[in-house]
């Protein structure tokens, strides 16, 4: 056995607990002239693993025994940082089901802030209270693919109690009274995959008073059963993606509970239109209406749903601070050939209170554009949506052969890549290419000095590939851009530094 292994044996760590994975992964054990070294320390978005020294007498023969009291876990930023940034521990997939000593996780983790045990094995929520009890500044927890659904207070209960028992089990056994289990620092609380009842989920919410961010996606949800009084204002931003639910006035009743919800992803549920209908479910939809149920909302995530009628995005202006949708790969647009026409498409039908589609800015003169090739694209159809009519109203009848957008050999309308995002947007041709750069820092994050820009002309693509724009002071009226075509960007590469001697 090597000298780390009989350390190890020393400390005598439980198998499978949280405190042993973070030993295993997290601590180097080093022997420098007579010192231990045992820490964790926080540098630029990692962890590294340096630290705290234990000096002994050095007999190489016979090397020290290593007492467990002696480790210290010290996770801290750079000097230079004024504050923390994102102290974060990923034990994703370790087997873990039980938190360890809670008295020796909470001395040797007290600064860790962001913890992922997703994909292990943890099936007991008080194995789970211990964790937050220990970790006192913890603001992230993500609990991802645990078998929390199987927690059970009594052995051999069958399912139909095995709910109402929780509930009496958290009431007990974490009562509400009790100070020390509010969690004010916690804020994100990531239950993907976990299974867990809804009912369950709000005796959480309960105890962890902080919460503003909560992950439920994959659980397989297809109504949602909280109590009808539970008003959980800390909750901002909710996902809910990649469930069962196919009837808006399930989601409305995510307004009622959250009525300060912010962003809310809904991405691949079946929802085929945002209309609340009446049922019995007077309780809890007393209000029936998404302008009161949503007045704080203005992120909205709805990729992949079931829409397939225009119509069905009416309800959408209803929504009064709604200013941000996602809205990619649905039955409404299959038929629509191209990915530009498609956004063109949703700017000119969407009201003019939604104002990033997709991620993109939708500036006036663009949505105007938009509104008119909505029109053209519907004009000679038989079923012309309501929105039809109102921008004919708004714009007058149009010409079917003359666009009489002002811009029409001034601008053209190309997409611009960066990393893995996207923007479309009027380029003006009677401009440099060193102007074009600098207009588009904001959307890089770079000054133009740092990224490297090539034009991609869809036409002749395959035939010529990507020419970088190389001269700052060269017209972008010699590349005869035409609608359609990209410019794709890239952060040149750092040069090595020279070492010195």
């Amino acid at each position: 056995m090597d000298q780390s292994a009989e350390i190890f044996t020393e400390m005598k760590i439980e198998e499978n607990s949280l405190l042993e994975a973070i030993y295993e992964r997290y601590i180097d054990l080093i022997d420098l002239n007579g010192q231990h070294s045992y820490s964790l320390h926080y540098k630029g978005g990692s962890l590294t693993r340096t630290g705290l020294s234990q000096r002994q007498p050095q007999d190489e023969n016979n090397p020290p025994p290593v007492n467990q009291d002696d480790i210290q876990i010290s996770i801290s930023t750079s000097p230079r940082k004024s504050v923390f940034a994102s102290i974060s521990a990923v034990l994703s997939g370790k087997r873990l089901n039980r938190c360890g000593d809670c008295a020796d996780l909470e001395n040797k983790c007290q600064n860790l802030m962001e913890l992922d045990i997703s994909n292990n094995l943890f099936n007991d929520w008080n194995e789970i209270r211990k964790v937050l009890n220990s970790l006192k500044k913890l603001r992230h927890l993500n609990l991802t693919s645990n078998k929390l659904a199987d927690f059970s207070p009594e052995s051999e209960l069958d399912e139909e109690k095995k709910i109402p028992k929780t509930i009496e089990y958290f009431n007990t056994q974490w009562p509400l009274d009790e100070k020390n289990f509010f969690y004010n620092n916690l804020k994100t609380l990531v239950l993907n995959e976990c299974f867990v009842d809804l009912r369950i989920i709000e005796c959480l919410l309960h105890r962890l008073i902080g919460l503003s961010e909560l992950h439920l996606s994959r659980n397989n949800y297809n109504q949602i059963n909280f109590s009808a009084d539970l008003r959980k204002h800390s909750i901002k931003v909710l996902y809910m993606s990649n469930n069962l639910l196919d009837n808006w006035n399930q989601v409305a009743k995510l307004g009622v509970c959250f009525p300060n919800l912010e962003q809310l992803v809904l991405s691949s549920n079946p929802l085929k239109n945002f209309q609340i209908e009446p049922n019995n479910d007077s309780e809890f939809l007393a209000r029936a209406n998404n302008s009161d149920l949503f007045k704080n909302l203005s992120i909205l995530n709805i990729n992949k749903i079931k829409i397939d009628h225009w119509s069905s995005l009416d309800a959408l202006k209803y929504f009064p601070n709604l200013k941000h949708i996602r809205i990619h790969e649905i039955p409404l647009l299959e038929t629509i050939r191209t990915e530009e026409e498609r956004h063109n498409l949703l700017v000119g039908y969407l009201e003019k209170n939604i104002s990033y589609l997709n991620g993109s800015n939708i500036p006036s003169q663009f949505k105007e554009s938009c509104e008119r090739k909505f029109m053209r694209f519907f004009m000679d159809q038989e079923n012309k949506p309501e929105r039809y009519f109102e921008l004919e109203a708004k714009h007058g009848k149009l010409n079917r052969l003359v666009d009489v957008n002002l811009d029409v050999g001034k601008t053209v309308y190309m997409k611009i890549k960066y990393d893995d995002k996207y923007i479309f947007q009027n380029i003006k041709i009677r401009q440099t290419v060193g102007e074009l750069k600098k207009s588009l820092e904001s959307f890089v994050g770079e000054p133009s000095a740092k990224f490297r820009i090539f034009y991609i002309d869809k036409e002749a693509e395959s035939a010529y590939g990507h020419d970088e724009l190389k001269l700052a002071k060269s017209s972008l009226l010699s590349l005869k851009l035409k609608d359609g075509d990209e410019f794709d960007i890239c952060l040149k590469q750092a040069s090595p530094k020279k070492s010195i001697r």
